[in-house]
């Protein structure tokens, strides 16, 4: 059975949410937007910015409404993607309802960002040095520019920067793309930006966004590099100056 494309048209859409596709594409907007209708809220993930920790949380929260068991589910796998129930996702709502949740004083919108250079690294670290999928578009690049092919453990970070540093933030893997980009900084209006630095001691603070004030227990992902330890491993004056051109934006806007 052959179904008829039902993605909205662009100028169906709200001229925030409009503005917001525009600029990172619908699937993005799709991917990283998680949506509470009960509880009033938008969390829009920023991958390799305590993504795993905070979907493992919030899902466990919104899974709670129906069970333990469903709440375990979220805490387990975290990253099941748009095949994830906790959250509604920005294709599942009426245009209009859409445009509420990014624009309404009546939702809470927030996100959790990292300093550039340790997230950088970390992506690097975990997609690149590893193999994994998002490395591809990393070694086709390289193995163009220099006619030689190259295996992904193989590419050096100051490699996958140069790379980069050549992209637009739309085109940049998610996982590395430029977050103040990412999050459409200046279209969505956050009541919070929350630095991964300060989650910690940012726990009473989502419990007042989420509006339940009994939130106190998060799930830590399990995969994490330890890339702020490891920066002085990687990093010399050339690739921290590289690393300080690709996110200006993300310097200058987020506090870092």
């Amino acid at each position: 059975m052959t179904l008829p494309d039902r993605r909205p048209a662009r100028g169906d859409l709200g001229p925030i949410t409009r503005e917001y596709v525009k600029s990172m594409g619908w699937r993005s907007v799709n991917f990283h937007t998680h949506i509470s209708l009960v509880n009033k809220y938008v969390y829009v993930e920023v991958p390799k910015a305590g993504c795993g920790t905070m979907k493992a949380t919030l899902g466990a929260l919104e899974g709670a409404r129906l069970n333990a068991t469903h709440a375990q589910r979220f805490q387990d796998k975290p990253h099941n993607g748009v095949k994830s129930g906790a959250h509604v996702r920005p294709y599942q709502l009426p245009a209009d309802l859409l445009e509420e949740a990014f624009t309404s004083s009546a939702y809470s919108r927030f996100t959790v960002v990292r300093d550039p250079a340790s997230r950088v690294l970390s992506g690097y670290l975990e997609k690149i040095r590893q193999g994994l999928r998002q490395s591809e578009e990393i070694v086709a690049a390289l193995t163009e520019r220099t006619g030689q092919p190259i295996a992904a453990a193989d590419v050096s970070f100051s490699d996958f920067l140069s790379v980069i540093d050549g992209q637009t933030s739309r085109d940049q893997d998610p996982h590395w793309r430029r977050q103040a980009d990412h999050i459409g900084l200046g279209i969505i209006n956050y009541n919070a930006v929350i630095h991964l630095e300060n989650l910690d001691t940012s726990w009473d603070q989502i419990a007042q966004l989420t509006q339940t004030p009994d939130l106190s227990e998060s799930f830590y992902c399990k995969t994490a590099t330890h890339a702020s330890s490891k920066k002085d491993e990687y990093y010399d004056d050339a690739t921290r100056a590289l690393v300080r051109t690709i996110y200006a934006r993300d310097y200058d806007e987020l506090g870092y």
